[in-house]
């Protein structure tokens, strides 16, 4: 938590103190992750000070102060999903609010969100993961680079996670047999299955990689032996896509998607 970028918005102590509880409550009790404590603060302190700009008190909200503030946002042309999110942490914010009874009341129905348009995700057809997997090896680079990049798509194609989990493994939980314990977001943990195949996969990585990482140390780790970046297999994966000519959406997360789509088409179980 960043006390001193709360402490030069033009707020009181009192509301200074409020939104750090806040923010230590959502990441402590509710776990949430960096990137939405970063959002939820910064929206909270622009509401903040918008209302000290009309002389209103944070604490003390009502429906025509949030109107003005949402008319605002909309002149400002900013996208629905942009302003859905706003809604949904000064919500969150005045819930907590009335949790801990610093105020007594709210009547929520002021927090009205823009209807989003529903978009589902675009998978990416069987054979063209096949073609990119078999095609990542092909590559000028490194052969062990070509390896940990191969690991890395096989998880998430093979097994569903995310690439901030994917690259949040440690040494000691390189996979090995029939299933993974992963740490998601919100702090919660799920056990994905494991083909042989994804095991077969990060085994010869790590018999090729050149550095000898150990136990609490990153799994995959950079060309000089640190902590790899997400950027890098984004980056892998853009190439990827121009050299075969591969849909438009073909990224790391739209492989994970792939991975659900094709388990359905498959006859497993919803």
């Amino acid at each position: 938590i960043n006390v001193e970028e709360l402490n030069k918005n033009s707020i009181s102590k009192n509301e200074n103190d409020t939104i750090l509880s806040w923010i230590k409550y959502l990441e402590t009790i509710r776990g949430y992750g960096e990137h939405t404590l970063g959002a939820y603060k910064r929206d909270v302190l622009e509401f903040s000070n918008f209302c000290t700009n009309k002389n209103h008190k944070l604490l003390s909200p009502d429906k025509y102060i949030f109107r003005e503030f949402l008319s605002v946002l909309s002149e400002r042309q900013l996208s629905r999903p942009t302003v859905a999110r706003k809604v949904s942490s000064l919500k969150n914010f005045y819930k907590f609010l009335i949790r801990d009874k610093i105020i007594s009341s709210l009547d929520m129905s002021i927090f009205k969100s823009p209807k989003l348009k529903r978009s589902f995700p675009k998978s990416i057809e069987s054979n063209l993961v096949a073609q990119a997997l078999e095609s990542i090896m092909n590559n000028e680079s490194d052969h062990w680079i070509n390896l940990r990049d191969r690991a890395v798509l096989l998880l998430l194609y093979g097994s569903g996670l995310r690439i901030s989990e994917a690259l949040s493994l440690k040494r000691k939980d390189a996979p090995n047999g029939e299933w993974l314990r992963v740490k998601g977001k919100g702090n919660k943990y799920r056990d994905v299955p494991l083909l042989p195949i994804i095991c077969e996969g990060v085994r010869e990585y790590i018999d090729h990689c050149p550095f000898d990482n150990k136990g609490d140390e990153p799994l995959f780790l950079g060309k000089r032996g640190g902590e790899l970046s997400p950027r890098i297999i984004q980056r892998r994966v853009e190439n990827l896509r121009y050299e075969l000519g591969l849909p438009s959406h073909t990224t790391p997360h739209a492989l994970r998607h792939a991975f659900a789509t094709h388990l359905l088409s498959g006859g497993a179980d919803l």
